[in-house]
C-alpha cells in the first residue's frame, strides 16, 4: 500500500508551497482595503459635485477628482494584472476551480473601468465652464463605476472566504 502524502506537502512539491496562498489571500486582502478607502474618497467627492446650486463652474472641483481618479486607476489596473496572473491561476490550481468565476469577476472591473473612463474621457473635453447639469452626469460615472466595484471586491473576498474555509474543511 502506498503511504499517502498530506495534500499541503504534495502541493508545495509542485511548486506552491501553502504559504505562497496564505501571503497571497492576505495580500489581496490588503489591497482591496486600500483600494475600498480610495473607491470612498471618490465617491464622496463625486457625490458632492453639483450641491451648491450657487457654484456656477465645476470644472475645479472636476479636475481635483480627475487627478484622484488616474491615481485611483493605476492602483486598480495593477492590482487586477496580478489577480489575473498570479492569484487566480493559484486558486484555480490548489482548488481545481474553473476560471468561469474569476472571468465574470473580470468582467465586472472592466465594466467598472469603462465607467471611469467615461468620466476620463468626459473630463478630457471640458472646457473653461462646466454646468451643475454636466458636472453631475459627468460625476454619475464614478457613482456607477463605485456600485459596480464595491459589489466585486465584496464578492472576491466572499469567494476566497468560502474556499478558505473549504480548505481548512479538507485539511490545508
Amino acid at each position: 500500500m502506498k503511504p499517502q502524502v498530506p495534500l499541503e506537502v504534495m502541493y508545495a512539491r509542485q511548486g506552491f508551497p501553502m504559504q505562497e496562498l496564505n501571503d497571497s489571500i492576505q495580500r489581496l486582502q490588503d489591497e482591496h482595503t486600500l483600494l475600498q478607502q480610495q473607491l470612498l474618497e471618490l465617491y464622496g467627492m463625486a457625490e458632492a459635485i453639483g450641491w451648491d446650486e450657487d457654484v456656477i463652474n465645476w470644472i475645479g472641483s472636476l479636475k481635483d477628482l480627475k487627478l484622484k481618479v488616474t491615481h485611483f486607476m493605476e492602483t486598480l489596473h495593477q492590482h487586477s494584472v496580478w489577480e489575473e496572473n498570479t492569484l487566480f491561476p493559484m486558486i484555480a490550481w490548489y482548488f481545481g476551480e474553473t476560471m468561469d468565476e474569476f472571468t465574470q469577476m473580470e468582467q465586472e472591473h472592466e465594466i467598472a473601468e469603462q465607467y471611469i473612463a467615461a468620466f476620463l474621457d468626459a473630463a478630457e473635453r471640458m472646457f473653461q465652464i462646466v454646468p451643475r447639469s454636466e458636472a453631475r452626469l459627468m460625476a454619475s460615472y464614478l457613482l456607477q463605476a463605485y456600485d459596480v466595484l464595491y459589489q466585486h471586491f465584496y464578492k472576491e473576498e466572499e469567494l476566497l472566504a468560502a474556499l478558505a474555509n473549504r480548505s481548512n474543511a479538507i485539511g490545508f
